[in-house]
């Protein structure tokens, strides 16, 4: 089932959790940590991998444009969604996941409103719901395989996005410290990442690794 988001168009805690963010205008990963007293980026597209809780996925709204905390405006898919609080609010998701050890096995949040990475939430769900009636109470070890280059509008209106590729490559019991935190519609401040530089040309090849990061 999809999870209902239009392409075509535009309760719980507050305790913080770290990000983790794609650049959809890149087609890049990347971690932002708050280390001595600054903020501290490391892109790990190629080694991006995670254990994702897609059993609790949120989706919504989400307004990122006030330059501090966003506004969440989501609910666990399959519940009512609240009414988007302002014309700022896109339609979005939110879901927690676990890096793998290689990149320190930390929780970290995971949300977007940009279209092209929606579509790759997207089949990531529709894959989710194929492999979990074989899989069941399990949840999936997550690798970004690529990124496909979508370019939309003409002349100066122009734009290039990446929509990423995720694929399941392996199904794990649930760790014990991935536990779902509901976002409320007053959301903690989550910083953004700046921008890092597109893939010069085509799609972006990571390399996979194995369960095995995971213990």
């Amino acid at each position: 089932m999809a999870l209902g988001f239009n392409f075509a168009t535009e309760g719980g805690n507050d305790s913080i959790i770290p990000i983790v963010k794609f650049d959809a205008r890149a087609g890049r990963f990347s971690l932002r940590d708050y280390v001595d007293g600054a903020y501290v980026t490391k892109d790990i597209t190629n080694e991006f991998a995670a254990i994702f809780d897609v059993e609790n996925i949120e989706t919504g709204s989400i307004d990122f444009s006030t330059g501090g905390a966003p506004s969440f405006a989501v609910a666990k898919f399959g519940d009512r969604i609240p009414a988007p609080p302002s014309a700022n609010h896109k339609p979005g998701f939110r879901v927690l996941l676990k890096l793998s050890n290689a990149l320190g096995g930390t929780i970290r949040e995971f949300a977007s409103t940009a279209k092209a990475c929606l579509r790759g939430i997207d089949e990531l769900h529709n894959a989710y719901l194929a492999g979990v009636k074989a899989n069941p109470g399990m949840l999936p070890v997550v690798k970004l395989k690529s990124t496909t280059p979508v370019t939309t509008g003409e002349g100066a209106k122009k734009s290039t996005n990446y929509i990423p590729v995720f694929e399941i490559i392996a199904w794990k019991p649930r760790p014990a410290d991935l536990v779902y935190v509901p976002k409320a519609v007053t959301a903690a401040p989550v910083a953004s990442v700046a921008a890092a530089a597109p893939p010069s040309t085509g799609s972006t090849r990571v390399d996979m690794g194995t369960a095995d990061d995971f213990g």
